[in-house]
């Protein structure tokens, strides 16, 4: 476990710790099979090495150049945060010639890692409000059975130990492992079960952290992003699946889940775990599925797992990446016929293994096209969210696998 005083410093203390440990073999420019990543923090190092810090900030830490990429919450995907990448490639440019720097290359794995880890920078969402969350203490009777501090009944359960735990993680494998004998003592004592709107646990946390009694013996602790390939074989281990789907592939007796379908950030999946309890088991007991338990660990991961469930991107559409790739004006410099002139690389000839290889190269070679599009007054295309995968899916249709030229 990383010890550290808050989710946005322990994100800076993990990429210091990338950077002194985890080195990345020197040229390399392969990407496994185009998945999840195993550690969404890897691209964190890159963030830092390639300078994108000096003008992005995360959370108010880091450069001002460009937006703080701690505060965009969007449902984009991998190839939707390329498009705006390319979108914005101008605006870059000009700033990269301002302060007389060279723009960074990225080899594909690098790509890969460097979207993944803006994908995952909304992973915390909101910090958290005590005055809020003192609020939905009282209002929703936690404070019946618990104490915070001074505050409960003398036999409440305290949760002041609550108060060095970082990370939605800790509350949200306490709440599953607990919530169904809290729902029977609730039932017992006449007490209505609470609903959870978006970011009440994570208010409530806000405020243990403020009231309850310091544990001088324990710093804070807070639990590295959870592993999402390990997050995959628990929901499949667990028996998630027989009731969930993820990407298409799962039961259907539950909804299906991934990061924006199912509540979005971390703490909004913690409350809606919660909500959705009783409807869970009552279906598990029908489908003969086994209750399971989670430690926090397993929940880091699964929660992980769920919050990258669509990172990458539904197939594209061929015929619409066509249509788009002349409305764009992409002909104008990399033609689909032998007929055509061409200006940069004919699209057949644009070789590629999978969605990294293409976005590198867009970027690697932007400076060029910028100026290319500049001389032959084209306006530089923007993508909307959806158009670069069937942008990319035209181009793979059209060209051969390997890298491209």
């Amino acid at each position: 476990m990383i010890r550290i005083d808050e989710p946005v410093a322990t994100l800076l203390f993990a990429l210091a710790w990338l950077c002194a440990v985890v080195p990345i073999e020197a040229g390399q420019d392969t990407v496994p099979p185009f998945e999840l990543p195993e550690s969404p923090v890897a691209g964190g190092r890159l963030f830092m090495e390639k300078g994108c810090v000096s003008c992005h900030a995360i959370h108010g830490l880091g450069g001002a150049g460009g937006p703080d990429l701690g505060k965009i919450q969007a449902a984009w995907t991998f190839l939707d945060i390329a498009g705006v990448m390319w979108n914005h490639d101008p605006k870059m440019e000009e700033e990269f010639k301002r302060r007389n720097l060279v723009r960074p290359k990225f080899t594909s794995e690098e790509m890969y890692q460097l979207v993944a880890f803006v994908y995952f920078l909304n992973y915390f969402g909101n910090p958290g409000d005590a005055a809020k969350g003192e609020l939905v203490f009282l209002r929703k009777n936690c404070i019946q059975c618990h104490t915070v501090s001074t505050q409960g009944p003398e036999e409440g359960i305290a949760l002041d130990e609550f108060q060095i735990y970082r990370s939605p993680a800790f509350i949200s494998a306490a709440l599953w492992n607990a919530c169904k004998g809290m729902t029977d003592v609730m039932q017992e004592r006449g007490f209505p079960r609470p609903v959870y709107e978006a970011n009440d646990l994570v208010d409530i946390l806000a405020f243990i952290r403020r009231e309850a009694d310091p544990i001088e013996k324990d710093l804070p602790v807070y639990l590295p992003p959870g592993n999402t390939r390990n997050g995959s074989v628990l929901f499949r281990e667990k028996g998630c699946i027989h009731c969930h789907s993820v990407r298409g592939e799962g039961g259907d007796v539950g909804p299906p889940l991934g990061s924006w379908a199912s509540g979005g950030v971390l703490s909004q999946m913690a409350g809606a775990i919660w909500n959705h309890g009783p409807e869970m088991w009552k279906s598990m007991e029908e489908a003969e599925v086994e209750y399971q338990k989670f430690s926090e660990t397993e929940m880091s991961d699964l929660m992980t797992y769920l919050y990258f469930a669509n990172f990458i991107d539904p197939p594209g559409d061929p015929q619409r990446g066509m249509d788009l790739f002349t409305e764009k004006g992409c002909v104008v410099c990399h033609a689909v016929s032998k007929e055509d002139t061409t200006v940069g690389p004919m699209v057949s000839e644009m070789k590629m293994a999978n969605e990294a290889e293409v976005i590198a190269a867009m970027w690697n070679h932007a400076s060029e096209m910028i100026e290319v599009a500049r001389a032959a007054d084209v306006a530089w295309p923007q993508f909307r969210s959806g158009e670069m995968a069937d942008v990319v899916a035209f181009i793979r249709s059209q060209g051969k696998s390997g890298p491209l030229p």
